[in-house]
C-alpha cells in the first residue's frame, strides 16, 4: 500500500471535516503551484472545511489559471499572508517589495470572500548587522499596518526570528550578523507594536513565543464561526506542534523536500547553503 493511498484512506474516514494546511513547511502557492493543484485532487472541496494558505507572494492564487480555479472551488479559504517589509532585500531576495503585494490585496480579499479570512504575518521581526550597520524591519510595522488596515484586515501575527545554528551560519556566509534581542528588549518592542496595532484597529498576537500568550495560527473555532455552511471542523488542540503553539488539528500537505525558492536567509526550513 503506497503512502498516497494511506493518506486518502485516512482522509475518507475523517469526521469532522478536514482543515488542510498548505503549507507551514514551504510556500506552495509561490513556488509549487502545480504540485498544490495536483495534491488537492486528493482532498475534494466537499470533504474540506477550510483550506489554509501560507504565502509571501499570493500572485499565483489570484491570477487566472488552474490554481485559482481549484482554490475557488473550496467553500472556505483562509490566508496567512506574510509581509515583513524585507522583500527584495538581501534577507528576502526573491520576494516582491511589500508595496507590490499590498497593491493586489483587493483581489485577494475578493477571492477569499472577505478580509476576515486573511491574517497578516509580520513575521519574523529581525535585526541584523550588515557591514557594521544595523538593519531591522521593526520600524516598518506602522507603515505596513496602515496599508493593511485600509484593506479591512484586522489580525496580525508576529514573532522574533529564531537563532537556529544553521540560520546563523547561513547569515555568516553573507557577512551578516544576527542580533539576538533580550526578553526585556522584546517586551519593549511588543509594547510599541501593540500600541500601533491598537491605533489601526488590528489585533496583534504572537506565534509560539516564550513569555507571550499562546495563540492559534490554525484556529478551528474561528474557522467554524466564519464558515457559511452547516458543517464543522475540529477544535481539538493539534499534537506534535511546538510547546507554545495553540493550533487546532489540521493536515499539512507540504514537505520540507519541496524546496522554497523565496531565498529568505533567516528561514528555519531551509537547509544550510
Amino acid at each position: 500500500m503506497n503512502k498516497g493511498f494511506k493518506q486518502t484512506e485516512l482522509f475518507e474516514t475523517q469526521s469532522p471535516a478536514l482543515v488542510i494546511s498548505a503549507s507551514r513547511r514551504t510556500d506552495l502557492v509561490s513556488c509549487h503551484a502545480e504540485y498544490l493543484t495536483e495534491k488537492l485532487k486528493m482532498y475534494p472541496p466537499e470533504k474540506v472545511h477550510t483550506l489554509v494558505i501560507w504565502t509571501k507572494n499570493p500572485h499565483n492564487m489570484i491570477t487566472a489559471g488552474k490554481l485559482k480555479e481549484v482554490l475557488s472551488s473550496y467553500s472556505q479559504l483562509y490566508v496567512h499572508l506574510t509581509i515583513t517589509g524585507l522583500g527584495n532585500t538581501l534577507l528576502e531576495p526573491n520576494i516582491p517589495e511589500w508595496e507590490n503585494t499590498a497593491k493586489i490585496l483587493p483581489d485577494l480579499v475578493d477571492m477569499v470572500k472577505g478580509p476576515e479570512r486573511i491574517i497578516w504575518r509580520f513575521d519574523p521581526l529581525i535585526e541584523v548587522k550588515i557591514k557594521g550597520e544595523r538593519f531591522s524591519n521593526y520600524a516598518l510595522f506602522p507603515v505596513i499596518a496602515k496599508q493593511i488596515k485600509d484593506h479591512g484586515i484586522t489580525k496580525c501575527k508576529t514573532s522574533w526570528v529564531e537563532p537556529y545554528k544553521k540560520v546563523i551560519r547561513r547569515l555568516d556566509k553573507k557577512d551578516i550578523r544576527l542580533e539576538i534581542l533580550s526578553q526585556n528588549e522584546r517586551l519593549k518592542q511588543a509594547k510599541d507594536l501593540e500600541k500601533t496595532a491598537e491605533k489601526y484597529g488590528i489585533a496583534l498576537s504572537y506565534c509560539s513565543m516564550e513569555g507571550f500568550a499562546r495563540s492559534r495560527c490554525i484556529d478551528g473555532e474561528l474557522f467554524n464561526r466564519l464558515h457559511s455552511k452547516d458543517f464543522s471542523c475540529s477544535e481539538k488542540h493539534a499534537k506534535g506542534q511546538r510547546k507554545r503553539c495553540g493550533c487546532t488539528e489540521s493536515l499539512d500537505i507540504g514537505w520540507y523536500s519541496l524546496k522554497c525558492d523565496n531565498g529568505c536567509l533567516y528561514c528555519y526550513a531551509e537547509p544550510l547553503i
